[in-house]
């Protein structure tokens, strides 16, 4: 297990108070059920790389935290969706009943469309318009189709079903690899870096989310409901890297994508070193 680097604690802090400035735990039944989802207890994972990409770019923490929030509204609201009966059925989610066993369905589903239109709501009010129609753009690719939509389409059609490697990887990268790839490209974006920048920000991203989604699969199979905050096996009816390439085998692959994450940073040098760090403590998290 690796501890929660020191940096990354230190933006949660500031992610959290931008968090419950957008969302406030009080009010009407739908927005203290996206509180409740949006504000439990995190690792805030993807808003820290974009806050850390934005940095590397150039650009201040203080404007990049709206960016980092919309990428965190999406994420909740994604969870939520998840979660359902006639999704993932979960009944845990962040150490507490999932949305829907809270605040039942109807409620859920429509704290996740509230959170997911906030997001694209916070971007348009916070930058300048060309600025924010790319990051608009960018969410919508995240949440889309070919993202997080396409892919839990995916995850769902194949359960129960004999798939190949590259279709688990198609489902992945959509389901959870796309907003890892959007916290980048948003943190560019805010940051004023240029293509090529953004770029390697993008192949790192889209390299870590992989090996992100490759350590909850081993999660699921060994890991303290206590310290995850989600049921175990949750995933024996579908193929996960670790039903495909068991235990060491799914460890070594996620290793291996954290090292090829690591190579995209080269052209940052040491600036891309907390990035470097965020990318042990995935490979080596147990929460």
């Amino acid at each position: 297990m690796i501890a929660v680097p020191a940096f990354v604690a230190d933006y949660q802090v500031s992610i959290d108070a931008e968090l419950r400035r957008l969302v406030p735990d009080s009010g009407a039944t739908v927005q203290r059920a996206m509180a409740y989802t949006l504000l439990a207890p995190s690792k805030r994972v993807r808003p820290v790389l974009t806050l850390l990409s934005a940095e590397i770019c150039g650009g201040r923490r203080a404007p990049a935290l709206a960016a980092s929030a919309a990428i965190e509204l999406v994420h909740a609201a994604s969870l939520i969706l998840d979660d359902l009966p006639s999704m993932d059925d979960a009944p845990l989610r962040r150490g507490r009943p999932a949305n829907h066993k809270e605040f039942g369905e109807a409620v859920a589903i429509l704290a996740a469309f509230a959170l997911l239109n906030l997001a694209f709501g916070t971007v348009a009010k916070a930058y300048d318009p060309a600025v924010a129609s790319k990051m608009s753009a960018v969410l919508s690719d995240a949440v889309g189709i070919e993202g997080l939509v396409g892919g839990q389409a995916g995850d769902l059609l194949a359960a129960g079903q004999p798939i190949e490697f590259e279709m688990l990887e198609r489902i992945h990268r959509g389901k959870t690899g796309s907003l890892f790839v959007a916290a980048a490209v948003a943190g560019g974006l805010v940051g004023g870096g240029h293509a090529d920048a953004i770029a390697s920000l993008s192949a790192y991203a889209k390299n870590l989310g992989l090996a992100f989604q490759i350590i909850d699969d081993l999660l699921d199979v060994e890991g303290d409901p206590a310290q995850t905050g989600k049921a175990v096996r949750a995933d024996a009816r579908r193929t996960t890297f670790v039903s495909f390439s068991g235990v060491e085998g799914a460890r070594q692959l996620a290793a291996e994508l954290c090292e090829t994450a690591d190579r995209a940073l080269r052209p940052f040098g040491r600036r891309a070193d907390q990035l470097r760090e965020l990318s042990a403590f995935v490979a080596g998290r147990s929460i």
